[in-house]
C-alpha cells in the first residue's frame, strides 16, 4: 500500500521534520542538498548539488552540523589564497557519519566526528620525519578549498580525515577542533615558556586562539588589533590590547616588558614581521603565523643577525588535532567570546561583510564578528 500523508501535516511542520518526511520517501536519503560554492573574486554563491556519493573503500558520507567561516575563506574570496573553482568552501565543520564505505574501521554510523581538512600523503620524507605540513601531495587536496567542503548538507570524506568528537563537547565549540590544531602546532615551535612575555599581533580568531593559550602558559600577554569589534572581545578575555592607528606600539611594549622587549612575538595577520622586529627582545622569538600571499616585508639581515633573533615559520597543524579536542573538553579556555553568530546557511554569502570584506566591491569594511558559523 503506497503511504500517504496529510497535505495540511506536512505543511505546518517544521522543516527539519519536512526533511526527514521527504527523506523517508527517497529512501532513506536527500539527493540533493544545498551548498555555498565558490566561483570567482567576491563571488560565493548557493547552489543545489547531489549528494555526494562514497566512490573509495576509505570514504565516509558526513551529515554536517555546523561549519565555522574562516579567514581563509575570506582571503580566497579577495583573490589572496589559490582555490578550486566551484568548489564547495569551508573547512571548520563538525558533522555526523551517516555511510560508510566496506574498509572503514574506526568509524561507525552515527559518529560525531570533527576534520581536519588538510589531507597528506603519509609516504614522503616531510610526512614520515615529523614534518607532514610540508608535504607536497597535500598542496591541492585540501578539503573545503580545493575539495568540496563544509558550507553544505553533506560531504564525502576520508576515514583519515576524521576524529571523533566526545559527547560532552557541544557542536559549536567542536567546529574549532581544526583551528584550534593549526594554532597547537604553533604553540610546539615557539615553545613558550611560564617566565616568557608574549605579545600577539591581530586579534582575530586565531590571535584569540593564541592570546588565550598563552594566558594559560606565559608570564604576561598582551594583544593589538585595529578592530573595535575585536578589541571589546580581547578586553573580554580580560587581555591587554592596543591599536596600532592610535598607540605607539613600540612604546607599549617598552613598558609592558620593564624595557626589554617580548620575549615572543606572534604575527597572527600576516603581515607583521617588520614590527614584531621591532617589539621582540634580543634573543627573543618570532612566529609567523598568519598568511598573506600579497605582503612583501623589507628587513635588515644585520638586525636579526645581532639581536640574535629567532624567526620561525608555522603552517598548518601536525598530529593536533586530538590534543585540540582535549583541550576544548577540558574548558581551559573561554570559548564564549569567540563565537558572535550561528546563521543559517542560506545566510552564510551575507557573512563576509560583518567578517570585513564586502563582496560587492573587494573592499574592507569594520568587522561586526569574530567567528561566525553557519548550519545547514
Amino acid at each position: 500500500m503506497s503511504r500517504q500523508i496529510d497535505k495540511d501535516y506536512l505543511l505546518g511542520c517544521p522543516t527539519p521534520d519536512l526533511l526527514s518526511i521527504l527523506s523517508s520517501l527517497t529512501g532513506g536519503q536527500m539527493t540533493t542538498m544545498k551548498a555555498l560554492v565558490y566561483k570567482d573574486l567576491g563571488k560565493i554563491v548557493l547552489e543545489e548539488r547531489s549528494v555526494p556519493t562514497l566512490a573509495s573503500p576509505n570514504q565516509v558520507l558526513v551529515k554536517i552540523i555546523a561549519c565555522g567561516i574562516c579567514g581563509t575563506d575570506v582571503k580566497i574570496l579577495e583573490g589572496k589564497h589559490p582555490v578550486s573553482t566551484n568548489a564547495v568552501l569551508g573547512h571548520e565543520f563538525v558533522g555526523t557519519v551517516v555511510e560508510l564505505s566496506p574498509g572503514i574501521t574506526t568509524l561507525k554510523v552515527g559518529d560525531r566526528v570533527a576534520v581536519d581538512n588538510s589531507l597528506r600523503c603519509g609516504l614522503c620524507e616531510f610526512c614520515r620525519s615529523g614534518m607532514s605540513s610540508q608535504c607536497d601531495w597535500l598542496k591541492d587536496k585540501s578539503i573545503g578549498i580545493f575539495q568540496d567542503g563544509g558550507y553544505a548538507e553533506y560531504c564525502v570524506l576520508p576515514e583519515s580525515a576524521c576524529y571523533k568528537v566526545p559527547d560532552d563537547l557541544d557542536d559549536i565549540t567542536a567546529t574549532q577542533v581544526e583551528t584550534l590544531g593549526t594554532v597547537l602546532n604553533g604553540m610546539n615551535v615557539v615553545q613558550m615558556q611560564p617566565w616568557d612575555s608574549v605579545v600577539v599581533l591581530g586579534f582575530g580568531p586565531i590571535g584569540y586562539l593564541f592570546s588565550a593559550l598563552s594566558k594559560n602558559i606565559a608570564a604576561r600577554v598582551l594583544a593589538t588589533e585595529i578592530d573595535a569589534f575585536r578589541i571589546n572581545v580581547a578586553r573580554q578575555l580580560d587581555i591587554p590590547v592596543f591599536n596600532p592607528t592610535e598607540t605607539d606600539i613600540q612604546q607599549q611594549v617598552t613598558t609592558f616588558t620593564n624595557g626589554k622587549g617580548a620575549d615572543i612575538v606572534i604575527d597572527a595577520v600576516g603581515t607583521q614581521l617588520e614590527h614584531a622586529i621591532d617589539y621582540v627582545a634580543p634573543g627573543g622569538k618570532i612566529l609567523a603565523f598568519g598568511m598573506d600571499s600579497s605582503v612583501k616585508a623589507t628587513i635588515v639581515p644585520n638586525t636579526i643577525t645581532r639581536r640574535a633573533i629567532k624567526i620561525l615559520g608555522s603552517y598548518i597543524g601536525q598530529n593536533t588535532c586530538l590534543p585540540a579536542i582535549k583541550i576544548l573538553q577540558s574548558g581551559r579556555i573561554d570559548m564564549k567570546p569567540f563565537f558572535t553568530e550561528v546563521i543559517p546557511l542560506e545566510q552564510g554569502v551575507h557573512a563576509f561583510k560583518k567578517l570585513g570584506l564586502d563582496l560587492a566591491t573587494l573592499k574592507h569594511v569594520p568587522k561586526e564578528a569574530m567567528k561566525i558559523v553557519v548550519k545547514p
